[in-house]
């Protein structure tokens, strides 16, 4: 039977190597020490950070070194637990990491309150007379407009101990479905025996037998199936708890609450992005179905099918065989693609590659998610993938370099307060990139990777109505907490079956599908997937002005370096597009209406 590999029978060169962030666990553990010292130089401050000038910058300048130095142990921590998930060792120094985390955000408090005390015009008077100060005008800014939702030091002490209690339900979810849930051996048409795991489900279901696609699907949602009320439960209290935590925060709803939260990586700067646009957004995808039910229409037809199922999705419509890509023709092809975005820009992605940042295969107990790519200022990026060999797994690490050359640009354009980047922007570098790669490679000489690419490419511009089906799931149940009501299993259930009746409509949407909603991003902060759509409206728009020379490769590189000194709804006005208002989202809806018109055609 084919089984997943230990981490040992990996070659090196397809590993991370973690000793650029930290020599030795030892290292990580003395740094642990040395910044909880720092809290502690922090924490003398009370009471005297905005008595004068000279002593706010001193205070400014030590939690912006505490915040950079936390980064990078929570980066560690988190890929050494990610590449072995069942470590207890990893898990404790995740655990330890978390904990710092809390202290940090206690101190860090401590300083906000003080210059939300001493009020507007008392800081920004001293950042007009200050001239070191005028580096934080942004940063100080955006601590004085969360003022309506800092608490007394009491309560800010109290959520932040309670913060593990609040992360439990993900904890319980991610343990049920990383290490409860055992991947199934299932037959292939050959006659082999393979594990089906959530990872590797998606190679899977394009197969081309579709006995072997149902098997696979199966084996994976009954098992999820098994145990639904335990995950339910998980999801329902992880709502409860962000509700309350809302409510503590003096947020009107957890979406607010979402739209202003911290960005990534945590500099002390939050998220600025009206409500608003999230209901533009939805209500724009949602009146431009069309182009989606006439995709599945399309499909049902191509594969000759009188019944479309969950496991007929994703199955590629191409008439060729599938090519296998290695890592090594993925790294060929995407450096070839990003060529539009300048030589310098392919030259530093270049240098990605050959740092060994990318931790490659899915081994046992490795982290049971498709990839992703945490950062640091001190350190650049590094991605956990599970790659699989072919197109899609090329086009996924794309995705993720997207983000890495964003952290690139950010960490050379910005100091460390403002090397961040807001979520409603973060996913465009990353589609910016597979839409490019999917460009590039429509025009190889290679027919069955034209084929697959004309597929990807679909599957990537049609993916902003699963981004906005899922925002409307989380938007729907924590609603229906925030009214008073209780989220149950069949609540839940009930909202997920109505929504695929909208999105799906010539899909049967069976008990099998009704199931979709088990494996999902329920480990995510809520309220994430609309950055998805964003994301692929923005990069659809930027790539179209890439290649007819409206944007210039220096103009997009200056976008990417803007970081938090520019709010999100700014950020995108930089590249043509208005989020406030519906017309980037049907213009990408339209986008998926034109390729599915190219379904079938002759080459």
């Amino acid at each position: 039977m084919s089984k997943l590999p230990t981490r040992a029978d990996i070659d090196d060169q397809y590993k991370w190597d973690l000793s650029a962030i930290f020599e030795s666990v030892e290292d990580w553990e003395s740094e642990w020490t040395a910044v909880h010292n720092r809290l502690e130089d922090l924490r003398e401050y009370e009471g005297y950070i905005a008595c004068d000038d000279e002593t706010l910058l001193r205070a400014l300048q030590l939690f912006e070194e505490i915040l950079r130095r936390t980064q990078r142990l929570r980066l560690y921590a988190q890929l050494k637990r990610n590449e072995d998930t069942e470590n207890s060792a990893h898990q404790e120094r995740l655990h330890k990491s978390n904990q710092l985390d809390r202290d940090v955000t206690k101190v860090t408090d401590m300083v906000r309150r003080e210059i939300q005390t001493a009020g507007r015009e008392t800081i920004m008077q001293a950042v007009e007379t200050t001239e070191k100060l005028g580096v934080y005008k942004h940063f100080l800014d955006d601590v004085l407009r969360m003022a309506r939702h800092a608490r007394s030091s009491e309560v800010e002490d109290l959520l932040a101990d309670f913060t593990e209690v609040i992360e439990s339900p993900t904890r319980v979810y991610s343990s049920v479905t990383n290490n409860d849930i055992e991947p199934q051996s299932v037959e292939t048409p050959e006659g082999e025996q393979v594990e089906v795991t959530g990872v590797n489900l998606g190679k899977h279901l394009r197969h081309r037998d579709r006995a072997f696609r149902r098997r696979a699907y199966q084996s994976v949602y009954e098992e999820h199936a098994a145990v639904k009320h335990t995950i339910a439960t998980a999801y329902a209290d992880k709502v409860k708890a962000q509700v309350a935590l809302a409510d503590a925060r003096n947020y009107d709803s957890v979406r607010e609450m979402a739209f202003n939260k911290s960005s990534y990586p945590e500099t002390g700067l939050h998220i600025h992005l009206p409500v608003e646009v999230h209901d533009t957004l939805t209500a724009a995808i949602r009146g431009s179905l069309d182009p989606l039910h006439q995709y599945y229409e399309r499909r049902k037809a191509i594969l000759g099918l009188d019944e479309l199922k969950a496991w007929d999705l994703d199955v590629p419509l191409a008439d060729a065989h599938e090519p296998t890509v290695t890592y090594e023709d993925a790294q060929d092809h995407i450096l070839a693609a990003v060529e539009p975005l300048g030589d310098s820009y392919k030259n530093r992605l270049e240098e990605l590659f050959t740092s060994q940042r990318i931790d490659v295969y899915e081994t046992q107990n490795k982290q049971n998610i498709l990839a992703y790519g945490p950062w640091a200022y001190d350190t650049g990026s590094y991605i956990l993938l599970n790659y699989q060999d072919d197109v899609r797994s090329m086009s996924i690490l794309a995705h993720e370099l997207g983000h890495a050359m964003h952290a690139e640009y950010l960490r050379e354009g910005q100091s460390p307060a403002y090397a961040t980047g807001a979520r409603p922007i973060e996913e465009v570098p990353s589609y910016v990139h597979e839409i490019l790669l999917a460009h590039h490679l429509l025009n190889v000489d290679d027919y069955a990777l034209r084929q697959y690419a004309r597929d990807r490419l679909l599957d990537v511009l049609q993916g902003i109505y699963g981004s906005a089906l899922h925002s409307l799931f989380t938007h729907k149940t924590y609603r229906t907490v925030e009214d008073g009501e209780d989220l149950t299993l069949d609540c839940i259930e009930e909202i997920y079956t109505d929504l695929l009746s909208e999105f799906r409509g010539p899909i049967e949407i069976d008990t099998w599908a009704k199931r979709g909603w088990l494996v999902g991003s329920h480990g995510r902060l809520p309220y994430h997937f609309y950055q998805y759509a964003l994301g692929t409206a923005g990069a659809l728009r930027t790539v179209e002005q890439l290649l007819d020379g409206t944007v210039t490769p220096n103009e997009y590189h200056d976008f990417l370096r803007a970081g938090g000194t520019v709010r999100s709804v700014e950020a995108f006005e930089t590249l043509g597009l208005d989020i406030q208002s519906r017309e980037p989202f049907e213009r990408a809806c339209s986008a998926v209406e034109e390729h599915v018109g190219e379904l079938g055609a002759a080459e």
